[in-house]
């Protein structure tokens, strides 16, 4: 699905449009009042954003200072009442919310309740933001004093809410009405944090909550597959998720411990098939994901992919030399050429004939 009628973009510059920030106050003028302080650069800025049914996913950036008022007056005027949670993914927010004293660095999340006054002050900043109405919030929230809330972005719960809000952004024109609702509700369980509890039948909110930490959770294993301790209590841990709940949204792919040795031995294949000009023995590349020894390496690696890491490499240097880059030179350092097409299709045809046959190996092979 892709609605373009859903979605919206401005681009400001005041450079060539000396109007430009105040159209900028106009367009927020429904939530607050802006003052916008000027710089010999000028006023620069862009608003993005995707309606989500009743809510709203949006990205802003600008390049100068400015205020956010909210006086109780407008709060009594106006006829919105949201709530916005707001992701500083550069610059900050310092100011009073209410009675809050309000100060978000880069990371942050802060919740602003657009039932109350603000008075805050940005300088150039970049934010992502979900509005979403009053009443679509959890009975578990509707309680809490939520204005001026920070979460804090070295918890595991604040960053699994920024890394689910940069996504959604991203992803969010192509959704349907039922993920729609699926994914606003899993931010509000998100913020709500650990105490919240999904409804049995909410089935899609539950995948589309499973679905992102687990991703966030395969980025971090990505990050450190080079570490000598990367295990399942050490990834709980810098997360900051229950070790049950890890090996639950790991079990199809045969545990944790199983995930993170397959991606290793990807990483493998992948370094044996480009490193043949570098001589880099294969104790090493085994070594340096966490191996313990070559024929430990070589068990594991044939395991996967039905073949051992020597006849990988003998193949990739025999499609080097049959297939050399158009220049004759090597790349720097002596790195083998860039893998073109015909490059990769001659280097699968002959991995294809150095494969053992069906009852050797085959039933190892992941699909």
């Amino acid at each position: 699905m892709h609605d373009a009628s859903r979605q919206f973009f401005a681009r400001f510059d005041s450079r060539t449009h000396p109007e430009a920030p105040e159209i900028w106050r106009t367009l927020v003028r429904p939530y607050v009042d802006v003052g916008i302080e000027t710089s010999p650069q000028g006023f620069q800025g862009e608003m993005s954003g995707t309606h989500l049914g009743d809510c709203l996913i949006s990205r802003s950036t600008c390049s100068a200072t400015m205020t956010h008022r909210r006086s109780a007056a407008d709060v009594r005027r106006s006829h919105v009442d949201h709530l916005m949670i707001q992701l500083v993914t550069s610059g900050g927010i310092e100011g009073e919310y209410g009675k809050r004293t309000v100060n978000a660095s880069a990371g942050a999340i802060s919740v602003f309740d657009l039932g109350q006054t603000v008075n805050s002050r940005t300088p150039s900043f970049s934010t992502i933001t979900l509005t979403v109405p009053r009443d679509r919030l959890p009975t578990s929230l509707r309680n809490r004093k939520l204005h001026g809330a920070v979460l804090d972005p070295a918890l595991g719960t604040s960053r699994l809410l920024a890394s689910h809000l940069s996504e959604l952004t991203r992803s969010a024109h192509m959704l349907t009405n039922e993920e729609m609702a699926a994914s606003v509700n899993a931010s509000l369980i998100l913020l709500g944090g650990a105490q919240s509890k999904l409804l049995d039948n909410d089935a899609p909110t539950q995948q589309v909550l499973r679905d992102g930490v687990k991703r966030l959770v395969q980025a971090h294993i990505e990050r450190h597959l080079h570490a000598e301790q990367l295990s399942p209590e050490q990834i709980a841990l810098a997360m900051g998720i229950s070790r049950s709940n890890l090996y639950r949204w790991f079990q199809a792919d045969g545990g944790v411990q199983a995930y993170i040795q397959a991606r290793r031995l990807d990483r493998c294949f992948d370094e044996l098939l480009l490193s043949t000009g570098q001589r880099i023995a294969i104790i090493e590349i085994a070594y340096r994901y966490g191996f313990s020894s070559e024929s430990v390496f070589s068990r594991a690696f044939r395991r996967r992919f039905g073949v051992s890491p020597g006849e990988v490499r003998a193949s990739a240097h025999k499609t080097m030399v049959r297939h050399p880059h158009p220049s004759g030179v090597p790349g720097p350092d002596g790195a083998p050429p860039s893998r073109d097409e015909t490059t990769i299709r001659a280097w699968l045809e002959g991995l294809q004939r150095t494969r053992p046959g069906p009852t050797d190996a085959a039933s190892d092979v992941p699909s």
